[in-house]
């Protein structure tokens, strides 16, 4: 049976580390080991983790390493221990009993998946789906499918999509071998996107797996006044197309959407409460320009 390992990447957060352990713990999957990262915290995460779960390994960074980094240090961790997959998991993650049993029996019959998923749930309702897999649309814009809509089996059917949500990727290793890990320049943000797109381009399939189940909150309306997001988001679709050479078409496609919304953010009244997110976008423009990539210290 497959050696799986669990990535759980904590930042300051050892509430939701802890929880995600709690429903870790009650895996019926047998053949797994689970290392939490801890991504340069500076509260008592880790003392807090290693009172209730002394038994569970802890890899601490010295510094916060983005979501890439953290999991990439995770990965080469995993990897030194002969693991066969690695599930990354977010830290506020919830995850159900039989998931993981679910996801491995698909990847098992089908040697060529490189990356699967769950269906993702919201923790605020828990039968309103967050992500049933993900899409990308017309503009190199990624969706992710039934993303608030109440679950009645509309998303019921093994898929091959073109993305897999980070907060829950069960990944072969021997993709990871053949395609390498997650793209630390991005450090947070399109990286689920742009590591699937890899996945694909190298012949694996990326498949969702509804019969696996997991509960993430619903951050989507709190990312969209986040500056934080708007810059990561913006800054990393271009670095997406120029990584992977799409073209001036493309590219020039994807810069002018982030100008349009620039301009409006900046000239339309009814935009007046999206100057820091204005700001953000104008800061990851020129931060594409000027090759700048991994951690923006300025926001």
């Amino acid at each position: 049976m497959p050696l799986v390992h669990i990535l759980i990447l904590n930042w300051n957060n050892a509430r939701d580390t802890l929880a995600c352990l709690d429903s870790v713990a009650q895996l019926a999957y047998p053949q797994l080991s689970v290392l939490v990262v801890d991504n340069g915290s500076s509260d008592d995460s880790i003392r807090q983790i290693s009172a209730k779960y002394p038994h569970v390994n802890i890899l601490s960074l010295a510094q916060n390493l983005g979501y890439t980094g953290g999991n990439n240090r995770g990965i080469e961790y995993a990897l030194q221990q002969g693991c066969d997959y690695v599930w990354l998991l977010n830290d506020d993650v919830l995850v159900a009993p039989d998931s993981l049993t679910h996801l491995m029996s698909v990847a098992i019959s089908e040697p060529t998946a490189g990356i699967l998923g769950p269906k993702v749930y919201t923790c605020e309702d828990r039968e309103t789906i967050l992500s049933a897999g993900g899409v990308m649309l017309n503009g190199w814009r990624i969706e992710q499918r039934g993303a608030g809509q109440r679950d009645e089996g509309q998303y019921d059917q093994l898929t091959d999509v073109d993305f897999i949500s980070g907060c829950a990727m069960l990944v072969n290793c021997k993709l990871i071998e053949q395609v390498g890990m997650l793209e630390e320049g991005f450090f947070a943000y399109e990286e689920d996107a742009e590591w699937c797109y890899r996945a694909k381009e190298a012949g694996f399939h990326v498949l969702y797996v509804p019969e696996a189940h997991v509960w993430h909150p619903d951050t989507r309306q709190r990312d969209e006044y986040s500056s934080r997001v708007v810059y990561y988001m913006a800054r990393n679709k271009l670095l997406f197309t120029r990584k992977h050479r799409l073209g001036f078409g493309v590219q020039s496609q994807v810069l002018f959407q982030n100008l349009r919304t620039l301009a409006s953010w900046s000239l339309r009244r009814r935009w007046q409460n999206k100057r820091p997110q204005r700001d953000a976008l104008a800061l990851a423009l020129f931060d594409f320009m000027r090759n700048k990539d991994g951690r923006c210290e300025r926001i």
